[in-house]
């Protein structure tokens, strides 16, 4: 996938909001568990210092003391992390846990007698940080009416790891989560292009002459686009066919003039005038060999409509007609083409195409025409072979270039080999020549269908 690739853009976007999704959600979690542990932790904190509020009694020299402290066993353990402390407003005792140990919990001054839970966060034993809970109460009549305000605290860090726990705990979680969030994310986005890896299988399909349209198979989201790509397609062969007619109307057009300045070529000959005779005669016959070489592209370029043809069936066709002519008659002839070989070109070019090379190599051989077909590199090669003498290599790319006949001892107008290299040029092939011992070959490269 490339950066400009559409899947590679989902599956970032995708990403980026699976990662930010997991991110908010430890960070959610964590909070919800901070705050679930520190809820846990009021109630337990609140149930010991109602606990002591009402263990609060007269010991037998007078002194207020608690008579039932909390049954847990940290408070008797130093720096346990969890303590109480009882401080009393009228005498000043302080009554605290164990496991304060030397250390008092620095309460902030009260405002007044509530009876409410109040909630600080102050220093403690050994640098501790505590979470104090704390009580201010009027002890009944029987105690003296004396104010006292009772904490319960527990160490800060002790939440702390019990949250990093959660929250190391949780990050397996996940992550596992995040790997099948994108996994889903993988096979949605793959579920979700397959439609447009189905239009581009039908648009390879169209191009090699396998399918004509798209059709409306698709999801009603994309089908507008392949109804304006089917649109096109049928604006397109429109077109082909009003250039095809156009060239036609224009080869019908000029083949009369031409034919009249031939004729009269040849009166002026008859009378004597040969020199304007054979100028004007030169020069119509270069005009006849250019009109027909424009013309010959004009209807292959109007022939762009993809189709798959049929080559033995059209080789066989040209060779049982060449097989008639003087110089067919003649030869020995061989094809060997597959019967079920189809390559991407109109079955008149391709007719045109090889009829132009049969009648040449018909012209040329000594004995014998061979017309067969190999598969090159992606590509088909249909090679007609004959056993002339063929086309030196020094005059190939002209007679491709220019359509220049080397023999102007036959008949002809030399646009045979030219007009067939057109040819493949329109349906994006090639000609090239070969030469095997004896035999000289025309090689025509074409895609397969």
């Amino acid at each position: 996938m490339t950066a400009g690739s559409l899947k590679l853009r989902l599956l970032l976007g995708a990403s980026a909001f699976i990662l930010c999704a997991m991110a908010i959600a430890a960070v959610a979690l964590s909070y919800l568990f901070e705050r679930h542990v520190k809820e846990w932790i009021d109630l337990e904190l609140s149930a010991h210092v109602d606990q002591l509020i009402s263990g609060i009694d007269r010991s037998p020299d007078g002194r207020l003391v608690i008579a039932t402290p909390p049954a847990d066993p940290r408070f008797n353990r130093p720096l346990s992390g969890l303590y109480w402390q009882a401080a009393f407003e009228t005498s000043g005792d302080v009554i605290r846990s164990r496991s304060l140990w030397d250390s008092v919990i620095s309460i902030p001054a009260a405002a007044g007698i509530d009876g409410h839970a109040h909630h600080h966060r102050v220093a403690g034993p050994s640098g501790q940080t505590l979470y104090v809970l704390e009580k201010r109460v009027e002890l009944p009549a029987r105690l003296g009416r004396e104010r006292v305000r009772i904490a319960a605290a527990v160490n800060e860090a002790d939440v702390d790891r019990a949250v990093l726990g959660f929250a190391t705990s949780l990050t397996p979680f996940l992550l596992l989560l995040a790997g099948l969030l994108a996994a889903a994310a993988w096979i949605q986005v793959l579920i979700g292009l397959k439609p447009l890896a189905s239009i581009r299988e039908h648009i390879t399909a169209i191009r090699s002459g396998q399918a004509k349209r798209l059709g409306n198979e698709y999801p009603e989201e994309v089908q507008p686009l392949t109804r304006e790509i089917d649109t096109l397609l049928d604006a397109r062969d429109r077109q082909i066919e009003t250039a095809r007619t156009r060239a036609a109307d224009l080869a019908h057009g000029l083949k009369t003039p031409l034919q009249v300045l031939v004729g009269t070529a040849e009166k002026l000959r008859s009378k004597g005038e040969t020199d304007i005779a054979a100028d004007l005669a030169g020069a119509t016959g270069v005009m006849q060999r250019h009109v027909e070489r424009q013309l010959a592209r004009a209807r292959m370029q109007a022939g762009g409509a993809v189709v798959a043809t049929n080559a033995r069936a059209v080789a066989e066709r040209i060779a049982n007609v060449v097989r008639k002519t003087p110089d067919g008659a003649e030869r020995f002839w061989s094809i060997d083409i597959p019967e079920n070989l189809r390559v991407v070109i109109h079955p008149d070019d391709l007719a045109a195409a090889i009829g132009s090379l049969v009648e040449n190599a018909a012209r040329y051989a000594r004995s014998r025409v061979v017309v067969s077909s190999r598969r090159d590199a992606g590509s088909v090669a249909l090679c007609i072979s004959d056993d002339g003498p063929g086309i030196p290599v020094e005059l190939q790319s002209d007679v491709l270039a220019r359509g220049r006949r080397i023999d102007v001892t036959r008949p002809g107008t030399g646009l045979g080999l030219a007009i067939a290299s057109d040819i493949a040029e329109a349906w994006d092939g090639s000609i090239d020549f070969e030469r095997d011992g004896e035999f000289f070959t025309v090689v025509l490269r074409l895609r397969p269908a």
